[in-house]
């Protein structure tokens, strides 16, 4: 079993995260739980933990200072930094160490523990397996492809493999990978739901394997490197240029390879990719690097476009993306419906978007995310708009590929929005009574049986009254209020996120009530709560924060 060492200063946090979690499941055993980090790393050398998870301040040797040593004698062993609110900007330096991952101790839950440790569990596996393979290389034929991946997943993404190490096993495995003249490549699938639901691939089984297949084929054909699967949206493509020495001309060969993917895959699927392309260097040393330069350079893709080279040459215009953000800040309807206090906050969330266009994806979405909240909030006051609850914007958002497409999808949203605002809802009185009904018992386990008892109708026509006049199922309606309901603990309150799942009348299984949150919001239920408190204060006001102080702690 994998060995784990928790060193946490707070005896009741140490023993209570120690008994809470079932290790064995994750075929790990807790060997040590300590309360500093000095006691930790003379343990540390004795028991040689596979995984320890550290606090950040404690006493002796605080969690910072114990990573460090550990990463200065061995890269393998997997850390997870416990933290508070307070020391998030700490937690985001403690990655840069090779932390596998950060818990904050407010609002740690079960889940959020078990999909950490479920994921070390899986990197250790891997790696031991490969390590087997590397001791006895007769191993290889039988399944070399995946072990390969593997290899050179673990020697760039995580550092476990040194140099010599990959060097021997890219002669051992039969690479078609030389150390010489080196490009990465990383490809990103476009529009890759809309591609799922097309094959009726919902897992996306089918589209990786038939992706790896095309990718081995055309490298193998060309014989200028190897091709893996990252994630489901993401593929890397290395190449190396024994033969040629002209930059220029080691370019066009790259771009001529991925061209050939390109026409493959809109042959096949009828549909695009994009690529990030690094700088041409020499020598295996250099291909951590090369990855990262690659990825970097893809994420120009969310502000030109889908289908495209990126190498980091391009010129990147800013200006339509900007008169998109204007269109929607002058948008008359919109600004009707609020008052000058909030119309000003409204300019004022737009403008922070506009300051922050080159920044990451998941900071821009998540500040597209926090402004469709306060609109949909500042439109539900007193809870009389019914309708601006039912909108659901955050499934269009994150099935799209670029900034320019998700601010069209804003547009949209607020024409709808504002229409169903201005005209207001035409409720049949057993539909407004069955509203009514739910707001007075949303925290008790009700059906729409009982429902449908209280107003006198059958439970079938109440529930095709919902779909007709609302355009939403019952189980829909009633887990969107419990959401809106569940969204004000969140900010006002220092409940935990489990207690106010269950006192807004969700399920005990807190799964349940995350992942119905985050299809609502677009964030689970902590992130959601660190957007809006800042950090040193207990609570923030969703309805009266600024947005330059809620949004700041998104980037």
């Amino acid at each position: 079993m994998y060995k784990v060492m928790i060193v946490e200063d707070e005896m009741l946090v140490r023993i209570g995260l120690k008994n809470s979690v079932d290790w064995s499941k994750f075929n790990m055993q807790v060997i040590a739980d300590l309360p500093d980090g000095q006691s930790a790393w003379e343990q540390y050398h004795q028991e040689r933990p596979d995984i320890i998870i550290t606090d950040i301040r404690m006493p002796k040797m605080d969690g910072m200072e114990l990573i460090a040593h550990v990463r200065a004698e061995d890269k393998s062993t997997r850390i997870v930094v416990l933290s508070c609110l307070e020391e998030f900007e700490l937690a985001r330096k403690a990655m840069s160490l090779g932390v596998s991952g950060y818990i904050l101790k407010l609002t740690m839950t079960e889940e959020e523990i078990q999909t950490i440790l479920q994921t070390i569990r899986n990197e250790l596996d891997h790696q031991q397996r490969a390590r087997v393979v590397e001791d006895n290389p007769s191993l290889l034929p039988s399944n070399i492809e995946l072990i390969k991946e593997k290899y050179i997943k673990d020697f760039l993404l995580y550092g476990i493999y040194s140099v010599e190490e990959f060097e021997r096993f890219a002669v051992q495995s039969q690479m078609q990978l030389s150390p010489v003249r080196l490009v990465a490549c990383v490809m990103e699938v476009d529009h890759y739901s809309k591609l799922k639901q097309k094959f009726k691939d919902e897992h996306g089984h089918l589209i990786k394997m038939t992706l790896l297949n095309m990718l081995n084929e055309i490298t193998t054909a060309f014989q200028k490197g190897e091709s893996l699967y990252i994630d489901e949206t993401h593929y890397l493509v290395l190449l190396s240029f024994e033969d040629i020495f002209s930059e220029q001309q080691i370019r066009q060969q790259t771009l001529l390879i991925l061209q050939r993917v390109q026409h493959v895959i809109g042959t096949y699927f009828n549909s695009s990719v994009s690529f990030g392309i690094s700088e041409i260097d020499n020598a295996y040393k250099s291909l951590p690097r090369l990855y990262v330069e690659s990825y970097e350079r893809l994420q120009h893709k969310f502000l030109i476009g889908t289908g495209l080279y990126h190498t980091g040459q391009e010129h990147i215009d800013v200006a339509p993306i900007q008169a998109q953000l204007e269109q929607i800040r002058l948008y008359r309807p919109l600004r009707e419906l609020l008052s000058p206090m909030k119309q000003e906050r409204y300019d004022d969330y737009i403008r922070i978007l506009d300051e922050h266009l080159y920044a990451d994806r998941r900071s821009i979405q998540h500040l597209l995310f926090q402004l469709i909240q306060w609109i949909s909030t500042s439109l539900y006051d007193y809870h009389q708009n019914e309708k601006t609850i039912l909108f659901n914007i955050t499934d269009q958002l994150e099935q799209c590929d670029t900034l320019p497409e998700m601010l069209a999808q804003i547009q949209l949203y607020l024409s709808e929005v504002v229409e169903q605002s201005r005209t207001m809802m035409h409720m049949s009185s057993e539909i407004t009574k069955a509203i009514q009904y739910i707001k007075q018992h949303h925290t008790e386990n009700i059906s729409l049986q009982q429902v449908a008892a209280h107003v006198n109708l059958s439970f079938g026509y109440l529930s095709n009254l919902f779909k007709k006049e609302l355009q939403i199922t019952f189980i829909d309606y009633l887990n969107r209020y419990r959401v809106e309901r569940a969204k004000e603990l969140l900010v006002g309150t220092s409940l935990k996120s489990y207690d106010i799942a269950a006192q807004v009348g969700f399920s005990p299984e807190y799964t349940y009530f995350s992942k119905v949150f985050k299809k609502v919001t677009g964030l689970n239920p902590n992130e959601y709560r660190r957007q809006y408190w800042t950090q040193g204060e207990g609570t923030s006001n969703l309805h009266h924060s600024s947005p330059s102080e809620s949004l700041k702690g998104t980037l």
